[in-house]
């Protein structure tokens, strides 16, 4: 199952007031930590089980995102559990501040082989032609 997680929606129900920016790390903290919450519910509330997390955060109607909040949001994410984070809606400011930060997270080559031959196997993931891969975000 691919979660589906509104970045926007999100950061509107963590923080009081209303914003359209993820700046700060203490944002971050709290709008990662409702996240990790929705994807430990959506698994039955298993936590910690080994299973890969699949999850496309889109961030439709978020202003700008900071590089602490992306550490804290994106690359935390990736790191502290096996994860295929598809991200949608981003702008190229988006984009400047999380490549930087989840670069490191991505992990060795093996791992990611390992990862996508599960992805293929669970159907969340499909061989195309020339050694690519593509998502299936059904």
């Amino acid at each position: 199952m691919i979660q589906y997680i509104d970045m926007h929606a999100v950061l509107q129900a963590s923080i009081s007031g209303v914003y359209a920016d993820l700046v700060t790390r203490p944002t971050g903290r709290v709008v990662r930590e409702r996240i990790e919450r929705a994807i430990a519910g959506g698994r039955g509330g298993e936590g910690g089980t080994g299973e890969i997390t699949v999850a496309r955060m889109d961030f439709t109607g978020v202003g700008c995102i900071d590089y602490s909040c992306a550490d804290e949001i994106v690359a935390k994410l990736l790191r502290d559990r096996p994860a295929v984070l598809v991200l949608s809606g981003i702008t190229d400011g988006h984009r400047e501040a999380i490549e930087p930060v989840t670069l490191e997270s991505l992990g060795a080559a093996a791992a990611a082989a390992a990862l996508l031959d599960e992805l293929v196997g669970r159907r969340l993931a499909a061989r195309r032609p020339g050694g690519t891969y593509a998502l299936t975000l059904a």
